[in-house]
C-alpha cells in the first residue's frame, strides 16, 4: 500500500491549519514554512511505523508470525440508533454521522481490527492524519498528563523538535483523526481522570475527528458529544467468508465451512457469529465431535488444543514443550500466572515481569523453570506474544477464563476472600468482563455461597422498607422508548449505577436467574406495548421522551406497568435474590443429609 507521499502532510496543513493561522500576527512565516517541513517529517516517521504495527497482528490462529490484516480480516456491520445498519468499509462513512464516535462491540467481536483498518483506510483516503493510541498504556501513567503531552511526547520521541506552539495551532485546525482504542482496557481508578482530560482536549481541538472502541460500558452516559455505534455480529455468509481466508489445513477448513452452512451457524450462532470464537471453532473442531454449550468449555478446548498441537494450522503437528510439565500441571500455573495478572489489571509485560511473575508462583509438587515455562507459552501454545518490547496475551479471554479456573479450584474461604478482593477492587469489570460469569457456570452452587450471597448480604444489611423499592431506586434513572418504534416499542432504560457501585455486579448476575423461552419474549413485548400506550395515550409524552424514576414511583399505575417489562424483571429478581439463594443453600444441606441417611 503506497502510504502519505512526503509533502502530503505538509498540504494537508495548509489546507486545514493555513486559513486559521493568517489571522495570528505573531508566527513569522519563515518559522511556520519551517514548522510544516518539520511537522511533515515527523509525522510521516510516525505513520509508517505505525502502518508498519498496525497493518499485521497476530491471532489464535497466526500466532507465530504476524499476518496482513486484509488477508483474514472481515469487514463488520455498525449499528446506528437501534435500528439503521451500515459497512464500516471506509472511514467515511462513520465520519459522516458525527466528528465524535464510540465504537463499541463484546470481546472478541474485532474491534481493535476494526480501529486499526479505519487507521489504514485513513492513510489511504489522504484527508485527515490519523493517529492512533492504545489506551492501556494510560494505566501507566500517572494523574497529571494532557492528551496533547502525549501526542507531543509521542513525535518528540520519533526525534522531532518541533515548536510546541506551533502544534498547538496544527491541533486546533481540525486536521486529526484520533483512533482510542481500548476505553474498557483503562483500570477503573484511572478512567475518571482520563475522561476529564480527554473531555477538555475535545472541546479544546473540536475541530478533528474522534473514534473510541470499547467493550459496552454503562451506556457511555458521561460521553454525551459522542455517538453510540454499535459492533455488529457476523452473518453466516460473513462467518464463512471469514474462515475461506484464514490459512489453514485445507481439508478440515472446507468440511468447518461446510458443517456451518448446513447447521453449526444456526445451532451455535452465539459462538459462530463471534470472529474469536468462530476461530476457536475452527481450531477445535478437528478434535472435538462436538462444540460445547458453555464459553468456558469453549476456552477449555482451544487451550487443550494449543497444548496438543502446539501449531493449529497444521494437523497433527506437535513439539515437546521445554517446561516438560503435564497439561494438568501447566494449566495450573498458568491459571495461578492469569489470576496475578488481572488483578492487577496487567495484560502486557516485559520479559523481566515475567520473569518475576513466574518465580512468585509455588504449587505442591510442581516444579518448573521459569523461563522455559516462558519459553512454551510463547513459542509452543502461543497465548502470550511478542509485541515490540514487550508480551501480551493473544487475548484477553484467555487471562479471564484462566481466572475463572483459578477461583474455582481454591477452598470456600479463599474463594470468598479473593472473589471479593477481585470485585470490589474493581466493580465495573467485575460486572462486564466474563471472570464471574464463567466461574458460575463452573462451579454454580461454590460462587452462589462464596460469591453472590455474601455480597448480597453485605448490600442489604439495614436495610429498611420494600427491597424492591431499594434496588429500582438504586438501579434506574429513567425510562423512554426508541421514538422510531411508535407500535411494539423498544424500551430504553438508562441505569443509574456507575462504575464503582457494587449494585452493578447484582444487576449483571441476576441475568443468570432470568427465565428463557418463547414464552417469557411475548410476554416482556406485550408488557412493554402496554407500558408505550399508557404513557402515550393516558399520560400524553411522546415515544422518546425520558421519564425520571421520581415520577415513575410517584404514579402507582405507571410504575405496576413499569415492572411488568423487562427492566421490572430484572429488578424482581435483585430483590428475591438472597431469599432464593439462602433457601437453594438449605436445600441442598437437607438433600445431602437425607442421601447420607437413605
Amino acid at each position: 500500500m503506497e502510504l502519505f507521499a512526503a509533502g502530503c502532510l505538509k498540504a494537508i496543513l495548509e489546507k486545514y491549519a493555513e486559513p486559521a493561522l493568517k489571522k495570528v500576527i505573531e508566527i513569522h512565516k519563515d518559522e511556520w514554512e519551517k514548522f510544516k517541513v518539520d511537522f511533515d517529517i515527523a509525522f510521516l516517521k510516525y505513520l509508517k511505523n505505525s502502518y508498519e504495527k498496525y497493518s499485521k497482528i497476530k491471532t489464535i490462529l497466526y500466532r507465530t508470525s504476524p499476518q496482513y490484516i486484509y488477508d483474514f480480516f472481515e469487514v463488520p456491520f455498525l449499528e446506528h440508533r437501534g435500528s439503521d445498519r451500515f459497512k464500516a468499509v471506509s472511514v467515511d462513512d462513520i465520519l459522516e454521522i458525527s466528528n465524535f464516535i464510540i465504537i463499541q462491540g463484546t470481546g472478541g467481536i474485532g474491534k481493535s481490527t476494526l480501529m486499526k483498518h479505519l487507521f489504514i483506510n485513513e492513510l489511504e483516503q489522504k484527508s485527515l492524519i490519523p493517529v492512533f493510541l492504545e489506551l492501556k498504556d494510560i494505566n501507566d501513567l500517572e494523574k497529571n498528563y494532557e492528551i496533547n503531552d502525549i501526542i507531543y511526547e509521542k513525535l518528540q520521541n520519533l526525534g522531532s523538535h518541533l515548536n510546541k506552539d506551533y502544534l498547538e495551532y496544527a491541533l486546533a485546525s481540525g486536521c486529526f483523526l484520533f483512533l482510542f482504542d481500548g476505553y474498557d482496557e483503562i483500570l477503573t481508578d484511572k478512567k475518571d481522570y482520563f475522561f476529564k482530560r480527554m473531555d477538555a482536549f475535545c472541546d479544546k481541538y473540536s475541530e478533528n475527528y474522534y473514534i473510541i472502541s470499547s467493550r459496552p460500558y454503562s451506556e457511555f452516559i458521561e460521553f454525551q458529544r459522542f455517538t453510540v455505534l454499535k459492533t455488529c455480529s457476523l452473518s453466516k455468509e460473513q462467518a464463512m467468508s471469514l474462515v475461506s481466508k484464514i490459512e489453514f489445513d485445507k481439508d478440515i477448513r472446507n468440511r468447518f465451512i461446510k458443517a456451518l452452512d448446513t447447521e453449526l451457524y444456526e445451532k451455535h450462532k452465539s459462538f459462530a457469529a463471534n470472529p474469536l470464537l468462530l476461530n476457536i471453532m475452527l481450531l477445535t473442531y478437528d478434535n472435538y465431535a462436538e462444540i460445547p454449550e458453555k464459553l468456558h468449555l469453549f476456552y477449555e478446548n482451544a487451550f487443550e488444543t494449543l497444548y496438543s498441537k502446539h501449531d493449529a494450522t497444521k494437523a497433527g503437528y506437535r513439539r515437546e514443550l521445554r517446561s516438560g510439565l503435564a497439561y494438568d500441571s501447566f494449566k495450573k500455573v498458568f491459571s495461578y500466572f492469569c489470576f496475578m495478572t488481572y488483578i492487577e489489571g496487567k495484560i502486557e509485560f516485559s520479559r523481566s515481569d515475567l520473569g518475576v511473575y513466574f518465580k512468585k508462583i509455588s504449587i505442591n509438587k510442581i516444579t518448573f523453570e521459569a523461563d522455559d515455562y516462558i519459553y512454551d507459552l510463547i513459542n509452543s501454545l502461543c497465548v502470550l506474544y511478542k509485541d515490540g518490547l514487550n508480551y501480551k496475551f493473544a487475548h484477553r479471554s484467555f487471562q479471564e477464563y484462566f481466572t475463572a479456573l483459578f477461583l474455582k479450584e481454591l477452598p470456600d474461604e479463599s474463594m470468598k476472600k479473593m472473589g471479593r478482593e477481585l470485585i470490589y477492587r474493581d466493580i465495573f469489570r467485575a460486572g462486564h468482563d466474563n471472570v464471574f460469569h464463567m466461574l458460575y457456570d463452573m462451579a454454580e452452587a461454590k460462587f452462589e455461597q462464596n460469591i453472590l450471597l455474601p455480597v448480597l448480604q453485605e448490600i442489604e444489611q439495614g436495610t429498611v422498607g420494600d427491597k424492591y423499592d431499594f434496588y429500582f431506586v438504586r438501579s434506574v434513572g429513567a425510562i423512554r422508548f426508541n421514538k422510531k418504534r411508535e407500535k411494539n416499542g423498544m424500551l430504553l432504560v438508562l441505569i443509574k449505577v456507575g462504575r464503582e457501585d457494587i449494585i452493578d455486579f447484582i444487576y449483571r448476575c441476576a441475568y443468570y436467574y432470568i427465565e428463557k423461552g418463547e414464552g417469557r419474549s411475548k410476554r416482556i413485548q406485550e408488557s412493554s406495548d402496554n407500558l408505550l400506550r399508557y404513557i402515550t395515550d393516558i399520560m400524553g409524552r411522546s415515544a422518546g421522551e425520558s421519564i425520571e424514576v421520581e415520577e415513575i414511583m410517584e404514579d402507582e399505575v405507571l410504575y405496576d406497568l413499569v415492572k411488568k417489562t423487562w427492566i421490572g424483571e430484572r429488578v424482581a429478581i435483585m430483590a428475591n435474590m438472597q431469599d432464593m439463594l439462602e433457601e437453594k443453600q438449605e436445600k441442598a444441606k437437607t438433600d445431602l443429609w437425607s442421601l447420607l441417611e437413605s
